[in-house]
């Protein structure tokens, strides 16, 4: 009887999942508690995949709920991608964060149910929050700032999520910089501005570009003459002028205090005060023609862990 009924719920949901475009954005995240009912059902899915995971007299179960499951992935990636770009994100926003609240310590085992879920949800976001039309009223109002990566929801256990977050963009953006596209890369600049809200997004950019690069022989020379594909523009904020200036001038220099903190925190070997000063000596020796993009490079990264250094010393 279970597995007759496994058999007609996953027909049910393969039929749902084949016509989700055909459903108003309206249907899907607001009406009825449909995207509620659909993400209680994802929890109930995975946690009896997850139960059933390594008893080998539930293998038939076992697989019945994990194709569940990815139908339930393929559906919910499917309301995500249409919320980012129908202007329904904050419906879909609200309901998630709701969802999450309530779920976020249930656990199988060593599995944990919001790792599962977030990466299927960072899989379309960081792929789709560039192009939303409403991408700077996501960021400012509808994301949750629990979700975001600063160092203090990293240390706050009640925070927990920006963990997942951070976790999610390492594995994304690293596999993004492996490429050599030449390309502005608009979706990487995009999440690692304001996922990252407190760091100089600048001195950010040329820190992930330098911990995730693939090099060679020589990791610093590898890096200068791989194209940069991200981390040209800073943070838009106002323009002050006259006494206000010094104001201006405190935020510049806390984010970029905030910048080298984080990057202490969780790239702690690569930036030991003794590999700095080796990085420094070895841009120190390398040598481009002047105005030339690499030697503007040089210099970038030459400075950069020059007051790494100093500031890690104060």
């Amino acid at each position: 009887m279970m597995k007759d009924n496994l058999i007609i719920a996953s027909k049910l949901l393969s039929d749902f999942n084949n016509f989700v475009d055909k459903r108003s954005t309206t249907f899907l995240t607001w009406s009825d508690r449909m995207l509620d009912d659909i993400l209680q059902w994802h929890f109930g899915v995975w946690k009896k995949e997850h139960e059933y995971l390594g008893q080998n007299n539930k293998l038939d179960e076992w697989g019945m709920y994990g194709e569940l499951l990815r139908t339930m992935h393929s559906i919910f990636r499917q309301i995500e991608t249409r919320a980012l770009k129908e202007r329904a994100s904050y419906s879909f926003f609200k309901i998630l964060e709701g969802h999450v609240e309530k779920y976020k310590n249930e656990s199988v085992s060593s599995y944990s149910y919001v790792e599962s879920l977030f990466h299927a949800f960072y899989q379309v976001f960081f792929e789709n929050i560039h192009d939303a039309p409403d991408r700077l009223d996501i960021w400012d109002h509808y994301f949750p700032k629990e979700w975001k990566v600063t160092k203090s929801n990293l240390v706050d256990p009640k925070k927990s999520i920006s963990k997942i977050s951070l976790d999610n963009f390492v594995d994304w953006a690293s596999r993004r910089m492996e490429t050599t596209s030449k390309e502005i890369d608009f979706p990487l600049d995009e999440v690692s501005r304001n996922l990252f809200p407190e760091v100089d997004p600048i001195l950010w950019a040329r820190i992930l570009i330098f911990i995730f690069s693939p090099y060679g022989e020589d990791r610093l020379s590898s890096v200068i003459e791989k194209p940069w594909s991200f981390g040209f523009v800073g943070r838009v904020g106002r323009v002050y002028s006259g006494p206000q200036e010094a104001d201006i001038r405190e935020e510049f220099e806390q984010a970029e205090r905030n910048t080298f903190d984080l990057s202490y925190s969780l790239f702690r070997e690569q930036f030991s005060a003794i590999n700095l000063d080796n990085y420094i000596k070895s841009l120190e020796q390398l040598s481009y023609p002047e105005e030339s993009k690499e030697e503007h490079k040089r210099l970038g990264l030459l400075i950069l862990f020059t007051r790494m250094l100093m500031s890690s010393k104060g």
